[in-house]
């Protein structure tokens, strides 16, 4: 039997000495995590500079903690709502599977409550722990692998408007073509000042070289990519050069492809690997030979949770005519708990009854459009009849899938 702790006291850890010692926390118990500071004191100062983490003490000593940055979320229809971004959750490998990370998990996303965020988002270690918090899987993705000895090449129309940067010196430039990217895809996440700083340090000081190409003229650019080289122990003899894309922003079609045709007209090399696309990335069609393109690990990617419910349907596009009523069941926000009718015009709390009850995981999950009304019913997390499952299906439908790219 787990030996459960009531006296976890749950307190803010303010100022540089205290994100310190939340990070330190974190690294420890995490095991793979490196030291920033050993490298550069000034990198892990900016990296923590923006966060707000929560220690749990059992008495008097530091246990556990959870980090939590402010930014925005796409959702579908291209609204932002506000997000806090968790991380940095762990708990001191002396004091695991005793309540510590509920204490923590349960007091940031009632404090994010009362300050006016509308979700809280993560991405998961472990995809079993969440879901009892009310996170649900807001996006999937997929990795790319593109053989270009297979027919994985793409040769665009030699164009002007493509040109080299340098993939350390650039980074102002990437954070304005970020800034400006259209809000295409539902998961898009607005980047804030911490996961800046993470991609310059780790791009400072990897081992291998790292590049970068944006599209569009100086002042006017509508996308950019960036990749580095996979180890190799001989590059020039090698038959598996390979590069890994880093960060991918795309404005349109046409900046698509004329990113991707820059690396995968590279004669030098054999492979090119995107470790994280949407699922229904048009890759495949682009090159001569879709087999070239080899898709796998399929995964969760943003687990996100809602904190104030009307805001966040309200902001997202609703499609059909027909109202749905739906009991959603929040144990946690009460705010959130009771009654809804969701149509084209919005959602509104509802005194009628209900034609369906969710779960607050499970209607992020069809918010955002994660899974299909009919895939939900199909395992079970959705009972309804045959005309409801339509109606849903029209309410939470998406010209695109969800997706963020990037991780934290």
């Amino acid at each position: 039997m787990t030996d459960r702790i009531a006296n976890v006291e749950v307190r803010s850890l303010a100022g540089d000495e205290g994100r310190r010692q939340a990070f330190a926390l974190f690294r420890q118990s995490m095991l793979g995590i490196p030291d920033i500071a050993r490298s550069s004191a000034d990198a892990e100062t900016a990296y923590l500079a923006g966060g707000e983490p929560l220690g749990g003490f059992i008495n008097g000593e530091l246990q556990g903690v959870v980090n939590g940055y402010d930014s925005a979320v796409v959702v579908p229809g291209g609204n932002l709502v506000s997000h806090l971004a968790v991380t940095h959750v762990a708990v001191s490998p002396m004091h695991t599977r005793r309540g510590v990370a509920r204490h923590l998990l349960t007091e940031q996303l009632r404090r994010a409550h009362r300050q006016g965020f509308v979700v809280a988002g993560l991405r998961a270690s472990d995809a079993r722990i969440y879901g009892r918090y009310g996170y649900g899987i807001a996006s999937w993705s997929v990795r790319q692998e593109v053989d270009l000895s297979n027919g994985g090449q793409f040769f665009p129309e030699r164009r002007g408007d493509v040109r080299r940067v340098d993939a350390l010196a650039s980074f102002d430039l990437f954070r304005r073509i970020a800034k400006n990217a259209p809000a295409s895809r539902a998961a898009t996440l607005v980047r804030w000042d911490a996961w800046w700083t993470i991609q310059e340090f780790r791009t400072r000081l990897s081992s291998v070289p790292h590049y970068a190409v944006v599209v569009g003229s100086e002042g006017a650019e509508r996308g950019y990519l960036r990749f580095h080289v996979q180890p190799s122990d001989n590059w020039f003899t090698s038959p598996q050069r390979t590069v890994i894309v880093d960060d991918f922003i795309a404005y349109d079609g046409d900046a698509w492809r004329a990113l991707l045709g820059h690396v995968l007209s590279q004669d030098i090399l054999h492979k090119v690997i995107l470790p994280s696309r949407p699922v229904d990335d048009p890759l495949p069609v682009l090159v001569d030979n879709p087999r070239a393109v080899q898709t796998s690990e399929l995964r969760d990617e943003s687990w996100i949770r809602p904190l104030d419910l009307g805001k966040f349907l309200n902001a997202r596009k609703f499609g059909g005519s027909d109202r749905v009523v739906i009991q959603i069941d929040d144990p946690l926000i009460a705010a959130n708990h009771g009654v809804w009718s969701i149509g084209a015009d919005g959602a509104t709390r509802s005194d009628e009854r209900p034609s369906l009850k969710l779960s607050v995981e499970t209607i992020t999950e069809l918010a955002f459009g994660a899974q299909p009304p009919t895939a939900l019913a199909a395992a079970g997390r959705v009972q309804a009849d045959q005309a409801t499952i339509e109606a849903l299906s029209l309410l939470f439908a998406t010209d695109l899938k969800p997706h963020s790219g990037i991780s934290f």
